[in-house]
């Protein structure tokens, strides 16, 4: 009556492999739907800003005020915001760009954007640049003619992005 107990070496090396693998899978999971999470929050504080600029734009046109929307142009649209992302770091100039970490809003004083700068990048395409940054302006509407002075202004990509 000589039974061994336990798990022989090559149980032991299977049962290893099997729990590598599956903690690999899970780990690959993660860091994407952890990617696509940042995604989704950046469209989400985008989407405010739209929403923000938006109403401004309207509150100016139904009073008649449409002198004040080139200067709504140059200004930073995250003040328009009740409250502004726990990430967002102010205004920079341009110069001052290497200060800002991945996963950040800024408004660039320079160009006139907001711009966030992408964390979890596996999935996103740089710019021309190699910059991982996104970015948006207010843009103004002009009227009927071209001639005319403005009559609207919205949010805008600034270039096109593309992320997974």
């Amino acid at each position: 009556m000589n039974r061994r107990r336990g798990f022989s070496l090559l149980e032991l090396v299977v049962s290893l492999t099997l729990v590598a693998v599956l903690v690999g899978v899970f780990l690959e999971r993660a860091l994407y739907y952890r990617e696509l999470a940042e995604k989704s929050a950046m469209e989400q504080v985008a989407l405010d800003l739209r929403s923000s600029v938006n109403l401004r734009v309207a509150e100016l046109v139904l009073e008649n005020r449409f002198a004040e929307l080139p200067a709504l142009a140059a200004r930073n649209p995250m003040d328009l915001l009740a409250g502004k992302p726990q990430n967002y770091r102010g205004l920079l100039p341009a110069a001052g760009t290497q200060e800002i970490a991945p996963g950040n809003w800024y408004f660039d004083n320079t160009s006139k954007e907001v711009v966030y700068y992408v964390d979890s990048g596996r999935f996103f395409a740089p710019d021309e640049q190699g910059r991982m940054r996104v970015a948006w302006r207010v843009k103004l509407v002009e009227g009927v003619g071209g001639a005319a002075a403005p009559q609207w202004a919205r949010l805008e990509l600034a270039q096109p992005y593309r992320w997974f």
